[in-house]
């Protein structure tokens, strides 16, 4: 299990094993459903989905976590360290 660390995803740089809680986009489908920003060991930062993926309680991430940028082979189970289940999600635009 690898655990990623919370920390601010918007800030250059940013570090690698990190997470922070998705912005988003709209309150209608599909982007309802982002739930964190993701940045694997090798940088690269993406946003997880409610589509793909469920996050416990204790941040513990289903299922394993890939990293699906050209040439990353990032691929294992992770934990988002300091995830709390009762977040309120902020939003980009209230439509």
């Amino acid at each position: 299990m690898t655990d990623f660390t919370h920390a601010d995803q918007y800030v250059e740089p940013v570090p690698p094993l990190s997470w922070d809680y998705a912005k988003r986009i709209r309150r209608k489908p599909p982007w309802d459903k982002d739930l964190a920003l993701t940045t694997c060991r090798s940088g690269h930062t993406l946003r997880m989905t409610g589509d793909v993926h469920t996050i416990a309680a204790d941040g513990t991430v289903t299922p394993s976590y890939v990293c699906v940028a050209t040439g990353c082979t990032f691929h294992e189970m992770v934990r988002l360290v300091g995830w709390d289940p009762e977040h309120v999600f902020e939003y980009c635009d209230e439509s």
